[in-house]
């Protein structure tokens, strides 16, 4: 795999006995050669390869130092930005994030993003909603009222639906108001409690809105 070249750059003595870690990359310096293998394997179809080279990246990168190693990595990026393969899509959003924020159409690719397939997408979108959204915009959040992705609050803790809460904290920060928010709770997949906000505050908000325009 093209990303046994990267890997291969990594000390003998890692930091943890199973995996690669953040801390296992420190010391290390993005070289002309490193860079090339970073870009080619983000490139490849093997998702391995892919992924690597994104974390890599992740890790090393400072934007700038580099003008062209940023262009470079930003369209290689969104070569991969309609892939189907979990666990790639939102590292493409964080180079589109960290690099491509005067693209044309930044704004397009991240309002897509925030109905992806891929929960970790869609998380990643969110909270960078401020880079592309408009003055008080909240109607592309309303999508996340019924977001389906789950996740622990602690290990072995009970459930939430983190991205619905997301969003609903996002809105208040766009109109620049505070729900009084209380929670709900269902059964998920028929076996574990989960919880999340009610969005009906919003929605009486909402209303009240639409009354005053119209009259």
């Amino acid at each position: 795999m093209i990303s046994d070249r990267l890997i291969a750059r990594l000390p003998k003595e890692r930091a943890y006995k199973v995996g690669i870690s953040a801390k296992d990359l420190q010391g290390l310096v993005l070289t002309h050669a490193m860079k090339a293998d970073i870009l080619e394997s983000i490139n490849s179809i093997n998702p391995t390869d892919i992924k690597y080279g994104f974390f890599f990246v992740e890790q090393l990168l400072k934007p700038g130092q580099d003008p062209q190693f940023d262009s470079d990595l930003l369209k290689s990026s969104l070569k991969q930005f309609d892939t189907k393969e979990s666990g790639i899509k939102d590292h493409c959003i964080s180079m589109l994030i960290l690099l491509g924020q005067k693209l044309d159409n930044y704004r397009e690719l991240m309002l897509h993003a925030l109905r992806d397939n891929d929960p970790l997408a869609r998380r990643k979108a969110l909270l960078a909603y401020h880079t592309f959204a408009k003055s008080k915009e909240f109607a592309p959040l309303e999508y996340f009222e019924n977001d389906d992705y789950v996740t622990e609050v602690g290990m072995g803790s009970y459930l939430v639906f983190e991205l619905r809460n997301q969003a609903l904290e996002t809105i208040e920060k766009v109109i620049g108001r505070t729900f009084n928010k209380t929670e709900k709770t269902g059964i998920y997949k028929g076996k574990a409690a989960v919880f999340w906000w009610d969005w009906e505050p919003f929605h009486g908000w909402k209303k009240s809105m639409w009354r005053k325009f119209k009259l």
